[in-house]
C-alpha cells in the first residue's frame, strides 16, 4: 500500500473522530452524558413504546379469548 494512501486513510479517521465524537462532546449535545436531551427523549419514546405494546397484547388476548395467566399466589406452609 503506498505511503500517501496510508496517510489519507490516517487523516480520514482522526476526521471522522472529530466530527462525530469530539466536536459534539465539546458542544454538550454528546448522547453519552448523562441528563442530556437526548436522554429525556429516548426514555420518553421507549416509554410509549412499552405501553403500546402492553396495550396491543391486552387486545390480542381478548379477542383471542385467551386471558394472560397468573402464577398461583404461594402457600404458606
Amino acid at each position: 500500500m503506498p505511503t500517501w494512501f496510508s496517510a489519507f486513510v490516517a487523516v480520514a479517521a482522526i476526521t471522522a473522530v472529530y466530527f462525530f465524537c469530539i466536536r459534539p462532546m465539546r458542544k454538550g449535545n454528546c448522547a453519552m452524558m448523562p441528563g442530556s436531551k437526548q436522554d429525556t427523549d429516548l426514555d420518553r419514546q421507549i416509554a410509549d413504546l412499552q405501553e403500546e405494546l402492553r396495550v396491543l397484547r391486552a387486545e390480542d388476548s381478548l379477542e383471542s379469548g385467551r386471558l394472560p395467566r397468573r402464577p398461583a399466589p404461594p402457600t404458606e406452609g
